[in-house]
């Protein structure tokens, strides 16, 4: 009996020790006084992962593509898609795109695959792509029966300040969206420093752009529209897209300054010797890239070619 009444006392003296305990903690909790981990917009959880906001797009043929979700492994036949998603810090997802990329570095280790005109549905298949962009819908249909989720979207020809919208919507795909937001920012300030630039002129040289073969732009392409802001008159100024212009209107609206490609031989041609560019020596070579591409690059075109022209006021 006694050991019995030892052991009761004993244990009813850990019972009321146990709710004491209890009974200071919650008293300690309720003052804020013990560290139960991190609240609820502290410091701790800026290293935290931004959630995914779902979201669509509508493609080029107005089919709404709803992403909830960013895609890991995305085949993109389009340069100016690869350039975009490497300044966006996301070239990783890149598993797979077309073999005329020429930016950045970093994209000559992607796996090259054809032309956007020579799709092989099997080989995108094998990369086990979560999306394919296509700036063309010729295979849209079939990539979409081999089960891929595909977005197309037509190159942008046109829509200089409107670029910056291609890049939200790359950062809204892969989650980047204040990368995104700091990318269109830095081209629409660089954009405005031109125009503050050149607010006191009134017009600029006229300039033919060569393509090669007397291809040139005209002024509702992405190059015709950084002419104009850059106050150019380009003498392609009635060509729609890109056309070849004839030696006899070359000669005839006779450009104080040429901007030509590698491509491009016309100061070779003694056709045209006597046109005030070449005369002068004002023939400037300008490769299609950056300003055949309209991603974060287009801008860097731009101001390079405003310290050809304008080299008072850009260097």
């Amino acid at each position: 009996m006694f050991k019995f009444n030892l052991y009761y006392k004993n244990y009813s003296q850990i019972i009321i020790s146990a709710c004491l305990a209890v009974y200071f903690f919650l008293i300690l909790v309720s003052i804020g006084c013990t560290d139960i981990g991190p609240e609820v917009g502290s410091d701790n959880d800026k290293d935290l992962p931004v959630q995914f906001e779902a979201f669509s797009v509508l493609d080029g043929l107005g089919n709404e593509v709803i992403f909830n979700s960013p895609p890991e492994r995305i085949v993109a036949y389009d340069s100016a898609a690869v350039e975009i998603l490497f300044a966006l810090g996301e070239g990783s997802r890149i598993v797979g795109t077309h073999d005329f990329v020429e930016y950045p570095e970093e994209a000559n280790s992607i796996k090259r695959l054809g032309s956007a005109f020579e799709i092989n549905v099997e080989t995108i298949l094998s990369l086990k792509p979560d999306l394919v962009f296509l700036f063309s819908p010729t295979f849209l249909n079939d990539l979409q029966g081999a089960g891929i989720k595909v977005l197309y979207v037509p190159n942008r020809n046109s829509g200089l300040e409107d670029t910056v919208e291609d890049f939200m919507m790359w950062g809204r795909i892969t989650g980047n969206i204040d990368g995104a937001k700091a990318l269109s920012m830095d081209f629409t300030d660089r954009v405005e420093t031109i125009k503050d630039k050149l607010s006191d002129l009134e017009y600029g040289p006229k300039v033919f752009r060569d393509e090669g073969d007397l291809w040139t732009p005209g002024p509702d392409t992405l190059i015709g529209e950084a002419m104009t802001l850059l106050k150019l008159e380009n003498i392609a100024f009635d060509v729609n897209g890109f056309e070849q212009l004839s030696p006899e209107v070359l000669i005839e609206r006779n450009p104080e300054v040429i901007i030509k490609t590698e491509y491009s031989t016309i100061e070779g041609d003694p056709v045209f010797e006597r046109l005030t560019a070449i005369q002068d020596g004002k023939i400037y070579t300008l490769n299609g890239s950056p300003l055949s591409v309209a991603g974060p690059r287009f801008i860097a075109g731009v101001e390079n070619l405003a310290q050809l022209i304008y080299p008072e006021k850009f260097n």
